[in-house]
């Protein structure tokens, strides 16, 4: 090893980078901060350039009044004399240009001062997956449709990506981490907006790091791996695109068009007995939540529908059947479940945030969740209405209440709120389901919401699961058939013995959703709920079950 090696090596010390990269638009360095970072830059900010890095570069310095820290005042509520202690918090944005893009590397909490309308918000995390193995990963920060849960999968170690749990689309990749061995382009990787490195490198070495960065933001080689999911379902974080996809809503709404309906946003276990409108001029209480509803209670004020209205005037809200519970309030875009198509992409809203979706990832969906429809052999029981004491207010009835009707009515083994222990299962205890009809050997499930997107994906889940423990656990099938004997008697739970056998040969796993229909006399789930009885069905039907899905009428 040369003398001018080894200084090389004692020189370059292992560094931690943050780079994004400007959108290709984007040609000035000031134009990539925010307003508030130009004003500080106007007044005084302290600006130096250089050669040694990429074709030009600047470093902008943002330097803050010295101010005490927070927790001196709490401090000096019970010490004496203490110092004046006061800190400097400054940061740097470094910006510079190289193969005729612009490239930015924040210091501290410079990333604040970036305007994220400028920069390609999906390019740390396209360098990722194509620069790290999917077998090979410890953390990966998720957002699961389905069940509108945000969250972090973390591990000490690098295990393989579907040890995480992420099936097709429902878990959205939003930042991954992990190690290459091999390669030289960095130690380790982290990825979404920004791409973060590690390695052993000079800070003149930046654009080199830029420069093969670019080339991986390009790549479509995550394709070939278990990354190619991201195509599926993509979050929407341009903000100006998501503008754009906002004001086209509003549009589709005044327009009458029937792309979007309102939902409960998040999931919870307590039964909605009303909702209701809130805002200027909006009242009344409705068994539903529908998109007619809103625009009835618009009147003539539907055609100055904005942006602003949906997202912070007006709202919706849910009374429960639990008097303990307050009422629940969302914007009127946090409510929105619904689809489009714009500038040839299709988009879809759930819970006020937006997704471009596959076409034919769409179109598959779709197409199982009919063939799921089941038709009824017999007519229904419709859910009942009733009304409030002061008349202002109609609801349906609750699900036990509905559901204890069904079992008097068919014969039925009512379970609604049963819960079953069983020792030999994580946690001890499931529902097996809310009615059980023996002679036709069915597990059938109940719901209300047909509109609430995590609430549904809950349900089916939950469904699946309970039956998944019928299958492959005898002692649950020992557990449950003593609850039905001791709901009922020894003829009826002997004959339940009977009917699941050694294995639920023939049995019926049903998810019965309430369901007024669409203008078209369809009946409809969001597309995200649509995903999770898909694959749901799928784990049932390999375990020998058969599904479907009913609507009830109201």
């Amino acid at each position: 090893m040369t003398d001018h090696l080894l200084e090389s090596c004692r020189l370059a010390k292992t560094q931690t980078y943050s780079l994004y990269l400007a959108k290709i638009d984007i040609s000035n360095f000031e134009d990539i901060f925010t307003e508030n970072a130009t004003e500080k830059i106007s007044s005084g900010a302290s600006i130096f350039e250089t050669d040694d890095l990429g074709e030009e570069a600047s470093v902008y310095i943002f330097e803050n009044i010295p101010t005490p820290p927070n927790w001196l005042s709490v401090l000096s509520g019970a010490f004496n004399d203490l110092p004046s202690i006061k800190n400097k918090t400054s940061c740097a944005v470094i910006v510079f240009s190289h193969l005729n893009r612009i490239w930015v590397s924040p210091f501290s909490h410079g990333w604040q001062f970036i305007d994220d309308t400028k920069i390609e918000m999906d390019f740390g995390l396209r360098v990722a997956i194509n620069s790290l193995d999917d077998d090979k990963v410890n953390r990966i920060d998720r957002s699961h449709l389905g069940e509108a849960m945000k969250g972090v999968s973390q591990s000490a170690f690098q295990r393989d990506l579907e040890a995480f749990g992420i099936d097709e689309a429902l878990d959205l990749v939003r930042r991954i981490s992990g190690r290459k061995e091999g390669d030289a382009f960095a130690r380790s990787i982290s990825g979404a907006t920004a791409l973060k490195i590690s390695r052993e490198m000079e800070l003149s070495e930046l654009a080199d790091v830029a420069a093969e960065a670019l080339v991986r933001f390009k790549s479509t080689a995550y394709k070939a791996t278990g990354f190619h999911i991201i195509d599926k379902v993509q979050p929407i974080l341009d903000r100006v695109v998501l503008a754009k996809l906002d004001a086209r809503a509003v549009e589709i709404i005044k327009n009458g068009g029937d792309n979007f309906e309102l939902s409960m946003p998040g999931w919870s276990e307590d039964d909605v007995v009303y909702y209701g409108l809130n805002g200027p001029g909006l009242q009344g209480r409705f068994p539903d939540l529908l998109m007619t509803k809103y625009r009835q209670a618009l009147g003539d004020n539907l055609s100055a529908l904005s942006v602003e209205t949906i997202t912070s005037k007006h709202g919706v809200f849910a009374e429960f059947n639990n008097d303990a519970a307050s009422k629940k309030r969302w914007s009127i875009k946090k409510s929105l479940i619904g689809s489009l198509v714009i500038d040839g992409g299709l988009y879809a809203i759930s819970e006020g945030e937006w997704y471009r979706l596959d076409q034919q990832f769409k179109q598959e969906v779709d197409a199982a969740f009919q063939t799921l429809i089941m038709t009824w052999v017999a007519k229904p029981l419709v859910i009942t209405k009733k009304i409030s004491d002061d008349g202002k207010k109609t609801g349906f009835e609750s699900e036990l209440d509905y559901n204890t009707r069904c079992a008097r009515c068919y014969g039925q083994v009512l379970l609604d709120q049963e819960v079953l222990t069983v020792p030999a299962i994580p946690f001890g205890k499931f529902e097996a389901c809310d009615l059980l009809d023996i002679d036709n050997k069915r597990l059938i499930h109940v719901k209300k919401s047909s509109r609430q997107s995590s609430v549904l994906s809950h349900f089916f889940k939950q469904g699946s699961n309970s039956a998944r423990i019928l299958k492959t656990i005898p002692e649950a099938r020992d557990v449950m058939i003593e609850k039905v004997r001791g709901l009922t008697d020894d003829a009826t739970a002997d004959r339940l013995r009977d009917k699941f056998g050694e294995t639920l040969a023939g049995w019926t796993v049903e998810f019965h959703i309430v369901d007024a229909p669409r203008d078209d006399g369809t009946h409809k789930i969001p597309f995200f709920s649509r995903i999770t009885l898909r694959d749901e069905a799928r784990t049932l039907k390999a375990m020998e079950f058969k599904v479907g899905l009913k609507f009830i009428p109201t």
